[in-house]
């Protein structure tokens, strides 16, 4: 499914573990737990210093509480917190992605998918939209640092060390071998 979005195979298995390294200790669950939670995320990633208007670039925009919306101050263009991403217009909420986006990350970081079958009984959706939503996150996920969803919900990325060349063999060896460590401290191994 991804094979054109990597030059190779190494870069893309680091671009999927490292994902993996980034979520949350916890997991989705203890990281956000409401609806809220995650759209708080969204907006502090999307919006660091404000929101900005997708039609004028203005950062002068007003909340509407009742519909969840901006508007803006100058052009009085009216923006969601999703409008203009690969999340707008979605129906099962943020929660749902944010949790469909950890299990895509940690099949994907092991060279595998969810089945489709797996997607539909685990989150109560029909086969067709299990087939839109795996092509669409992991779509939206092998962008550089996971495109917009994979930045919300992986906070952490591991640092490459000063001697180690970006996409080598050795910093696959590396990031294997932080999973392997962090496997051991879960384990109290370590």
């Amino acid at each position: 499914m991804t094979p054109d979005l990597f030059s190779n195979k190494t870069l893309e298995q680091i671009h999927w573990i490292s994902l993996y390294l980034g979520l949350p200790p916890g997991g989705i669950d203890a990281a956000f737990p409401s609806e809220d939670a995650c759209e708080a995320r969204l907006f502090e990633v999307r919006w660091p210093d404000g929101p900005v208007c997708p039609t004028c670039f203005q950062t002068n925009a007003h909340f509407l509480d009742l519909r969840k919306i901006q508007t803006c101050r100058k052009c009085k263009k009216q923006f969601s917190l999703t409008s203009g991403t690969d999340l707008h217009r979605i129906h099962l909420g943020l929660k749902a992605y944010f949790e469909l986006a950890e299990e895509i990350i940690q099949y994907r970081q092991r060279g595998a998918m969810p089945t489709l079958r797996q997607l539909q009984d685990k989150h109560d959706m029909a086969y067709a939209t299990a087939i839109r939503l795996r092509s669409k996150l992991t779509e939206n996920l092998a962008k550089f640092h996971g495109g917009l969803l994979g930045r919300c919900i992986c906070s952490d990325f591991p640092s490459l060390p000063p001697d180690m060349v970006f996409g080598s063999e050795s910093h696959l060896l590396h990031l294997q071998g932080e999973m392997q460590r962090r496997r051991w401290q879960a384990l109290g191994n370590e």
